[in-house]
């Protein structure tokens, strides 16, 4: 959980299974800090650390308020791909907002969600930005109007 948009559907859609499966919701949110020469907006790695569990509180907080039941809260320093991946070592499964930058951007900097899918422990489901999402739902619909092209099949 990372506070974005994405990040925060990701929390709501992994509470909401969690309850679903009657089984509890590991919250994990991974902080790294450079140090100052590499322009982080914060002064020291325990600043770094702190925003993390900021972060973490305050996407709790909106998503299943003050006292959520059966959370168990997990900041980790390090590369957000690898960490996820380790703190899901008994873990059914793995939930992740996507970014939607882009394959240039993944390219140019990898992707945390195509390293987890890769090495994860358990299945990873990836939910996409909601706004990302909405515009090429817009966008297909104005390409295929209503019904879509003749001939046009569900993709699953």
């Amino acid at each position: 959980m990372d506070g974005s948009t994405a990040g925060q559907r990701a929390v709501e859609w992994a509470y909401d299974e969690a309850h679903r499966r009657s089984c509890r919701l590991r919250a994990v949110t991974v902080w790294t800090w450079n140090g100052p020469d590499y322009g982080q907006p914060v002064g020291s790695a325990e600043e770094a650390r702190q925003r993390a569990v900021d972060v973490l509180e305050e996407v709790l907080a909106k998503v299943v308020g003050e006292q959520p039941p059966e959370v168990e809260k997990v900041i980790r320093e390090g590369r957000p791909s690898e960490q996820l991946c380790e703190a899901a070592h008994d873990a059914e499964l793995i939930v992740l907002g996507s970014h939607g930058h882009g394959a240039f951007h993944d390219a140019l900097v990898g992707s945390t969600s195509v390293h987890v899918i890769r090495h994860a422990p358990c299945p990873v489901v990836i939910l996409p930005d909601p706004t990302r999402a909405e515009r090429e739902r817009k966008a297909s619909k104005s390409r295929h109007h209503l019904h879509g092209p003749e001939g046009a099949v569900p993709t699953f």
